[in-house]
C-alpha cells in the first residue's frame, strides 16, 4: 500500500514515521488544488491519501470510478501547524494501515460445506495446542496430538520444546504479549539483535555466524516504524484481552484443570529506575490496567518480601496488575489426562518431518510415521524448530528463536505471595518474571525467568552468551531476595538443575501468525505461531480463532495476524500512468 501524505507537519523531519518505505510526504499539496493531489495519487501509485481536508468530493469521485476507491484519513489543519502533532499523524498513518490489513481478501480455504471433517490433528504439544485441543474437543471435534518428544516428566529438559523445557511457571497479563519495535516516535530501532547478550543486547551468538537470513529477519525488525509498532502493540492488547476472558471462563467451567496448579491472582510490577516506573504507570493506566500503587511507605503491607529493596531504593516502586500466573506444567499434565479421557489420541516421539504438496502447492498429505485420518483438519503449532510444517506457506522463514533463562529459588524464608514482573532498565536481563509456586514435594518455591537470547533460525546459542544471561539473572535474585533460603533438591529429578532455558518463537514484527490453506483430503492446514513472550497469554484466544476458521466464521486475529501484514503493506506499488518527466523522489520527506 502507498501512502501520500500532505499534511506540512513540522515534525516527520525528526521522526521515523517514512521508514517503511511506501509513504511519500508531499506537503506542498496541502493546499493544492483537488485535482493535482489526484493526480499525485496517481503518479506515485498511492491508494491512500492523508491530508488536513478532503479534495473536492466530485473530483475525487470521478477518480474513484476512473483509478478504483482511495481511503482518506483526515488530520485538522490546526493539528500539524500547531507544532506538530505526530499522535494525531500516526493515529490517521494507522487508519489507512489497518484498513488495508482488514480489507485484504484472505488466501487459503473454506472448510468444506455441510459438516465437514470433524477429525483435527494437532502438531505440537504445547500450550497453544493443549488449550486449542480442550476447545475443539468441548466443540465435538475428535482430536489427535502429535508431539516430536517425549511425554512431559520422562526426559531431561533439554529433549523438549518451549512449553515443557522451560520451567513450570507462566504468566497472563494485559500486557503478556507486546510490541518489541520502536515505539519512540522520534527514537532509533533498536539495536538489541546486533549486540550480544554480554554487551547488554539480545544476540545469543556471535555476530559474524547469522546467516543472510538472519540479518534480513534483523532488519525486518528495525524496519517497523514507531507509529504501526503502537498501532501492532493496540492490536496485540486487543487479542489478549479476549484471551482473558476466556481464560476466566476456563477457570471457572473447568476448574479441574487449575487444581494444584499454584494459580496466583494480581501480579506486582516493579521497577528500580523512577523514570521507568512512571512510564510503565502510564501505559498501563491507559489501558484500564492498574489495580493500585505500591510505594516504599506501604511496602510492609502490601509486599513485606520487597520492603527491603523499597526501602534501601534497591526497587523506586510498583504497582499492582490484573492477572494470574500458574505452574504450566502442572496444568498441562491435567489438560492431558482431561483430553485422554475424552477420546483424544496423543503420539509423543512422532517428529512431522514434512508436509507433502502437489505440483500447485497444495498440501496433500504428512510426513509422519503414525496412520492419520486421511480427511482430518491439520492444525500446527511448529515452535522454533518447526520449520519443516511451515514450507510452501507465507510463514516460513518468519519464526526465529529468542532464548529466555531460568534459575530456582526457595520461598521459605521469602515469603512472596505475588508473582512479580521486575524492570532494570539497562540490565542484562532487563524483564524478568518470578513466579510463586511448589516444587513436585510441596514445598514453596520462587522461578525466575528473564533474558533474550536470539538464537536464530536454529543454531544453538554461544555458551558466553548463556553464562551472561545466567550472571544476569543471579544478580536479580541477589538484588530482590539477598536473605533467601536455601533450595533442598526436588524428588522430580528434572527440576534439579543450576539453570536451565527454553527457546521461544519470535517474530520480527512483534505479531503472531495465523494461516490457513487447502489442506489434505477435505480438511484445512492451519499454522499459528510466533507469539515471542506470550503464546500462554493468548492461548484461548488462538483457540477461538482456529475454532472458528473450521466452522467458516470470522475471527480479527486471521487478517491481524496475516503473516504477510508488514510485508503486504510496505510493498512497492506500481505506478498507474507514464511517469513524468523528471522523476519524483516518493521515498524521501521534502519538509
Amino acid at each position: 500500500m502507498k501512502i501520500l501524505l500532505t499534511l506540512p507537519n513540522t515534525g516527520l523531519g525528526t521522526s521515523d514515521f517514512l521508514r517503511s518505505g511506501n509513504i511519500v510526504h508531499e506537503p506542498s499539496l496541502d493546499t493544492a488544488p483537488a485535482e493535482d493531489v489526484l493526480a499525485a495519487l496517481d503518479r506515485y501509485g498511492a491508494t491512500a491519501l492523508v491530508a488536513s481536508q478532503p479534495p473536492d468530493e466530485a473530483a475525487l469521485r470521478r477518480r474513484t470510478d476512473a483509478r478504483g476507491p482511495v481511503f482518506l484519513a483526515c488530520v485538522p489543519a490546526a493539528a500539524p501547524r500547531s507544532g506538530g502533532d505526530l499522535e494525531a499523524v500516526a493515529a490517521a498513518l494507522a487508519r489507512c494501515e489497518r484498513h488495508f490489513a482488514l480489507s485484504r481478501p484472505l488466501t487459503g480455504a473454506a472448510p468444506p460445506p455441510g459438516e465437514g471433517p470433524r477429525e483435527v490433528v494437532l502438531i505440537g504439544a504445547g500450550v497453544v495446542n493443549l488449550v486449542t485441543a480442550l476447545y475443539l474437543t468441548e466443540a465435538g471435534y475428535r482430536v489427535t496430538v502429535l508431539d516430536r518428544s517425549p511425554a512431559p516428566g520422562g526426559a531431561a529438559w533439554e529433549a523438549y520444546g518451549c512449553t515443557h523445557a522451560g520451567d513450570d511457571a507462566r504468566m497472563f497479563t494485559f500486557t503478556e504479549m507486546d510490541s518489541y519495535n520502536n515505539q519512540d516516535f522520534h527514537g532509533s530501532p533498536p539495536d538489541w539483535f546486533r549486540r550480544t547478550v554480554e554487551e547488554n543486547g539480545w544476540l545469543a551468538r556471535d555476530a559474524w555466524t547469522l546467516s543472510p537470513e538472519e540479518l534480513a529477519w534483523i532488519d525486518e525488525f528495525e524496519r517497523v516504524p514507531s507509529w504501526l509498532a503502537r498501532s501492532y502493540n493496540d492490536d496485540i492488547f486487543a487479542l489478549t484481552a479476549e484471551a482473558g476472558r476466556e481464560w476466566a471462563r476456563l477457570r471457572a467451567s473447568r476448574a479441574g484443570l487449575f487444581e494444584d496448579a499454584v494459580v496466583a491472582d494480581d501480579i506486582l510490577r516493579v521497577y528500580e529506575d523512577p523514570a521507568h516506573l512512571e512510564s510503565a504507570l502510564a501505559r498501563h493506566r491507559a489501558i484500564g490496567a492498574v489495580l493500585h500503587e505500591l510505594r516504599p511507605t506501604g511496602a510492609a503491607r502490601d509486599c513485606a518480601a520487597l520492603a527491603g529493596p523499597l526501602r534501601d531504593g534497591s526497587l523506586a516502586g510498583g504497582f499492582f496488575v490484573p492477572g494470574f500466573t500458574l505452574n504450566v506444567h502442572k496444568f498441562t499434565d491435567r489438560a492431558v489426562a482431561w483430553l485422554t479421557d475424552r477420546g483424544a489420541r496423543f503420539h509423543w516421539n512422532t517428529a512431522v518431518s514434512g508436509v507433502r504438496r502437489d505440483a500447485s502447492g497444495t498440501p496433500t498429505g504428512l510426513d509422519c510415521p503414525v496412520p492419520l485420518p486421511p480427511d482430518a483438519h491439520v492444525i500446527a503449532s511448529p515452535g522454533v524448530y518447526g520449520s519443516e510444517l511451515l514450507r510452501g506457506t507465507p510463514c516460513e522463514g518468519r519464526i526465529h528463536g529468542v532464548l529466555g533463562g531460568w534459575i530456582r529459588i526457595s520461598n521459605r524464608a521469602t515469603g512472596l505471595r505475588n508473582s512479580l514482573k521486575v524492570g532494570r532498565r539497562g540490565h542484562v536481563t532487563e524483564d524478568a518474571n518470578v513466579t510463586v509456586g511448589l516444587d513436585a514435594d510441596g514445598r514453596e518455591i520462587l522461578i525466575v525467568g528473564s533474558g533474550y537470547g536470539y538464537t536464530g533460525a536454529g543454531t544453538k546459542p554461544d555458551e558466553r552468551q548463556l553464562a551472561a544471561m545466567r550472571h544476569g539473572i543471579s544478580d536479580t535474585i541477589e538484588r530482590l531476595f539477598p536473605d533467601r533460603a536455601g533450595l533442598p533438591a526436588s524428588s522430580r529429578s528434572s527440576d534439579n538443575y543450576a539453570f536451565k532455558y527454553c527457546i521461544r518463537p519470535w517474530t520480527a514484527t512483534s505479531l503472531g501468525l495465523y494461516h490457513t490453506e487447502q489442506g489434505p483430503g477435505r480438511g484445512l492446514y492451519v499454522v499459528n505461531g510466533g507469539h515471542n513472550t506470550g503464546g500462554f497469554a493468548q492461548a484461548p484466544a488462538i483457540a477461538r480463532a482456529v475454532l472458528a476458521t473450521l466452522r467458516g466464521e470470522d475471527h480479527p486475529m486471521h487478517r491481524l495476524y496475516h503473516p504477510e501484514r508488514f510485508t503486504a503493506f510496505t510493498a512497492p506499488a506500481a505506478s498507474t500512468r507514464t511517469p513524468a518527466a523528471r522523476a519524483p523522489q516518493p521515498l524521501a520527506s521534502r519538509t
